[in-house]
C-alpha cells in the first residue's frame, strides 16, 4: 500500500513510520500545525523541524495548517489529506481512544485506511525500541517528577530507568501519551542525515516547560561512515 505517515517530530510517530516502512511504500509525511499550541490531537513544539525531519528522510511533506480546536480539527484534516494520493494513512498512537477515534474518523472522510502498528501494543517494548535504535531528545515536560533537567536530555538507558521509576511513582504515562512529555527524535535508522543540535532554550514556568530548538545542522551519515 501507499501510506501516508504522520509524524509529530516525536518517537512514537517516527517508530510507528519505520515499522510500516518494512511492508509498505511510505509516499509521504504529514505534519500539522495546530493554531492552538493546547490542541488535545497534535504537537506544537517545535514544529519548524519537521522540514529538516523530512529532508533527513527524504520523503516529501505535506503541513496542514488547523485551527485546534476540539472536533473541528477532524474535519480540517480530513478536508486537505482527501485529495493526496495514499491508501492509508500511518499514525503512531498506543493507548489513547480519544485520538485513534478521530483519526479513524478522519480517514473514512478522507477515503483511506487508518494503520497503527503501535496501538495496544507493550509500552515499555515501544521504548526498548526507542532507546536502542532512535537518537531522541525531551522537548516538553508537564507532569509531576519532570522538571527543567529533563528538557534536552536524551532518552538512553539512564533515563529510560528513571522515566520507569516515575511511572511507577507518579503513574505518568511511560512513553508520554498523556502528554507528560513530548520528544523530538534527531536520528534513526531511516534518516540520511542526522540532527545535530547547536543551540536551543529552555522556557521553564515552575509546573511546565519547552526546550526550543534555535540552532541545528545537518550531518551525512554517508560521510560520518566514511571518517
Amino acid at each position: 500500500m501507499k501510506v501516508l505517515a504522520l509524524i509529530s517530530g516525536g518517537k512514537d510517530s517516527m517508530l510507528a513510520l519505520h515499522e510500516v516502512a518494512e511492508e509498505h511504500e511510505i509516499v509521504g509525511l504529514l505534519g500539522i500545525i495546530p493554531e492552538n499550541t493546547d490542541s488535545y490531537m497534535f504537537h506544537s513544539v517545535n514544529l519548524h523541524m519537521l522540514d529538516v525531519i523530512a529532508d533527513c528522510l527524504e520523503i516529501p511533506i505535506t503541513k496542514l495548517k488547523v485551527s485546534g480546536i476540539e472536533e473541528v480539527e477532524v474535519e480540517e484534516v480530513a478536508e486537505q489529506i482527501r485529495d493526496i494520493e495514499a491508501d492509508a494513512l500511518c499514525i503512531g498512537g498506543i493507548e489513547s481512544s480519544y485520538q485513534k477515534k478521530r483519526f479513524e474518523k478522519v480517514c473514512k472522510m478522507a477515503g483511506m485506511e487508518l494503520i497503527a502498528p503501535l496501538w495496544e501494543r507493550d509500552v515499555e517494548e515501544i521504548m526498548e525500541k526507542v532507546v536502542k535504535n532512535f537518537e531522541t531528545i525531551i522537548v516538553s515536560v508537564s507532569a509531576m517528577g519532570l522538571d527543567k533537567s529533563f528538557l534536552g536530555r536524551r532518552i538512553d538507558e539512564k533515563c529510560f530507568n528513571v522515566l520507569k521509576e516515575l511511572n511507577k511513582k507518579y503513574k505518568i504515562h511511560l512513553a508520554g501519551e498523556g502528554g507528560e512529555y513530548e520528544t523530538l527524535v534527531l536520528d534513526a535508522p531511516l534518516y540520511k542525515k542526522r540532527i545535530k543540535i547547536l543551540s536551543a532554550k529552555k522556557v521553564w514556568d515552575g509546573m511546565r516547560g519547552y526546550y526550543l530548538i534555535e540552532g541545528f545542522s545537518k550531518i551525512s551519515k554517508e560521510l560520518d561512515r566514511k571518517i
